[in-house]
C-alpha cells in the first residue's frame, strides 16, 4: 500500500449511499476509516442497481460528502464509485505477442503491452467500454502460468484476460455527475471538480473487503444481494473467471410481502428481517402478527408462519437462481472456499441456511469487519451490506492484481471537462424507528405485534451455523 492521502468510497445502492472516508496509516500497514455516512436512496434515483436521475443523485451525493467532510474535519478531493446494474458484462480474451528480444526475461512493459493489444483486439457489445481489464493466467511459449510472468524466458508471451464492459453513455454521465459536486473545502470559494480515481463493479469491490488470498486460490463465488439486484463474481486460482447479474433480490421478498397481507412498504421490509430469523417450523401455527392501521384504518392481523413460509420460499429461488448462474460459469465444481453472501439481504438470518440446503455448497455472510488491512472502530461496518463501500475504498490504496499495472486495469474511458455548476444540497428527514416492545408471549393463540414477534425472536436458540448473526 502507500499513502495517497485521504480517500472516499461511495457506495449508490438502491437503498441507501453510502460514503466512507479512510487514508493509509504506514505505522499500522492499514487503511484507518476515519468517519461514514449514509442516507437512503430517493425513490427513482436508482433502477435494476443503475442510478437513472443524475441531477437527485448530484444533489444527494452534494449532501453526503458535505456531512462527511464536516463529520470526520477532512478536506474530499478523491473518489471512489461502484459500478453496478444488469447491463454490466464480463467475458474472457486473449492474445500473443513474439517478443522483440527473447534474450532478456520478460518485462513488466511488455506484460503492460500485451494486455492493452488484448483490450484493444476485445470486440465489446455496441455502445459499452470497457472498465476492467484483469489477467487471468500467462502463456509463455505455450506454457500456462497463473504467476507473473515477469523474470520468465520466452519467445511468445501470451495471456488470458477478463474484460468487464458497461453501457458507455449512463458511465460518462455518472462520472460527469460526480464531478459536478465538487471538491469539499472549508476554506475554498472557487468551484473544483471531484477526481474520480476509478470505478468499480460492486461484487469486485467486494471481495477486497471479505475475501483472503486462500479463497481467491481454491474457488470463492462473491454474491451481493442487494435492493434490485443480485450480483455475482467467481474466483478461482487467484483470478476472476465469471461475472453476472440477476435482477431478482431484496426488494422482490419485500414487495411479494406487501401484496401477499397488503401492507406498506416500511412493515413489509421490517416483517422480512425479523420473520427472516425464524424458520417456518419453528413457528406456532396460531401465532399472529398484528400490526397497528393508521389514520383511522383498521388494524392488519398475518399469520406469523405464513410470513416465515414467504421470505423462505423466494430465499430458495434467489439460491436457485444464483446455483445456475454457477453453473454457467462452469467453475461450479471449483468453489471449494464455497458462496460468500454479502449485500443488505444478506442480513436476512435464514439466508445462511437456505443457501446452503439448495446450493449444496459451504455458506459465509462476509464480514468487512475482519478484514486485516483495516483499522476502525466502526462497529456498524461489520455488517455485510458495507462490504462494497469498503472494497471502493481499499481499491485506492492497494493494487487488484500485482501482475500488471494498475492504468491496465482500469481501462480507458473518454472524459470531457465537466459543467461549473454548483448543485444545492436536499437534506432528507429520515423517521426514527418505533422502540421494540418487550412483552413476554405466553405460548397462547394471541395477537401479537411485529415488535412483540421480534422479542420472541430473541429469546429462540441461537443459530448453530456460526455466531449469532450468521457472520464468519
Amino acid at each position: 500500500m502507500e499513502d495517497k492521502g485521504v480517500i472516499v468510497g461511495i457506495d449508490i445502492g438502491s437503498t441507501k449511499i453510502c460514503a466512507v472516508a479512510g487514508v493509509y496509516r504506514p505505522n499500522l500497514g492499514k487503511v484507518e476509516i476515519l468517519e461514514m455516512v449514509e442516507e437512503p436512496t430517493r425513490k427513482g434515483l436508482v433502477m435494476n442497481g443503475a442510478v437513472v436521475n443524475l441531477e437527485y443523485t448530484a444533489r444527494a451525493l452534494d449532501s453526503l460528502l458535505s456531512k462527511l467532510s464536516i463529520k470526520a474535519d477532512i478536506n474530499i478531493h478523491n473518489v471512489i464509485v461502484n459500478i453496478s446494474g444488469d447491463d454490466v458484462e464480463g467475458k474472457s480474451h486473449n492474445g500473443f505477442l513474439t517478443r522483440e528480444d527473447n534474450r532478456r526475461t520478460i518485462q513488466k512493459q511488455e506484460i503492460e503491452k500485451l494486455a492493452i493489444d488484448i483490450r484493444k483486439s476485445f470486440r465489446v457489445t455496441a455502445g459499452n467500454v470497457i472498465i476492467h481489464t484483469l489477467p487471468q493466467d500467462f502463456i509463455v511459449d505455450r506454457n500456462i502460468t497463473q504467476h507473473n510472468p515477469v523474470g520468465m524466458n520466452g519467445v511468445t508471451l501470451g495471456g488470458n484476460f477478463f474484460l468487464i464492459s458497461t453501457p458507455h453513455e449512463p458511465h460518462l454521465a455518472l462520472r460527469n455527475t460526480i464531478e459536478r459536486v465538487g471538491i469539499k473545502q472549508q476554506d475554498l470559494d472557487t468551484f473544483h471538480p471531484l477526481t474520480i480515481l476509478h470505478t468499480l463493479f460492486s461484487p469486485l469491490a467486494d471481495s477486497l473487503a471479505v475475501l483472503n488470498e486462500k479463497d481467491r486460490e481454491a474457488g470463492c463465488a462473491i454474491v451481493n444481494i442487494g435492493g434490485d439486484t443480485t450480483e455475482i463474481a467467481v474466483f478461482y486460482e487467484n483470478s476472476l473467471r465469471h461475472i453476472s447479474v440477476i435482477p431478482f433480490a431484496g426488494k422482490s421478498i419485500t414487495n411479494d410481502l406487501m401484496r401477499a397481507f397488503q401492507i406498506q412498504n416500511e412493515d413489509a421490509a421490517t416483517l422480512k428481517i425479523i420473520m427472516g430469523a425464524i424458520m417456518p417450523e419453528d413457528i406456532n401455527p396460531n401465532d399472529i402478527i398484528k400490526i397497528p392501521g393508521e389514520e383511522g384504518l383498521p388494524d392488519r392481523e398475518i399469520v406469523a408462519k405464513n410470513v416465515s413460509i414467504i421470505i423462505e420460499e423466494r430465499l430458495k429461488e434467489l439460491a436457485a437462481m444464483v446455483m445456475a448462474e454457477l453453473n454457467h460459469s462452469r467453475f461450479e465444481d471449483s468453489l471449494f472456499r464455497g458462496i460468500m453472501l454479502t449485500g443488505g439481504t444478506a442480513n436476512i438470518e435464514m439466508i445462511k441456511s437456505v443457501f446452503a440446503k439448495v446450493t449444496d455448497k459451504n455458506v459465509r455472510v462476509g464480514n468487512p469487519y475482519k478484514n486485516q488491512s483495516i483499522e476502525t472502530t466502526i462497529k456498524e461496518l461489520e455488517n455485510p451490506e458495507y462490504a462494497t463501500v469498503l472494497g471502493l475504498l481499499l481499491s485506492g490504496f492497494q493494487l487488484i492484481d500485482e501482475r500488471v499495472p494498475t492504468s491496465v486495469i482500469w481501462g480507458e474511458i473518454a472524459s470531457k471537462a465537466p459543467q461549473k455548476i454548483v448543485v444545492e444540497p436536499v437534506v432528507k428527514k429520515v423517521e426514527p424507528q418505533p422502540p421494540v416492545n418487550g412483552n413476554n408471549h405466553n405460548g397462547e393463540a394471541e395477537k401479537e405485534s411485529i415488535w412483540d414477534i421480534f422479542a420472541k425472536k430473541m429469546r429462540l436458540k441461537e443459530s448453530d451455523l456460526g455466531d449469532s448473526k450468521g457472520y464468519t
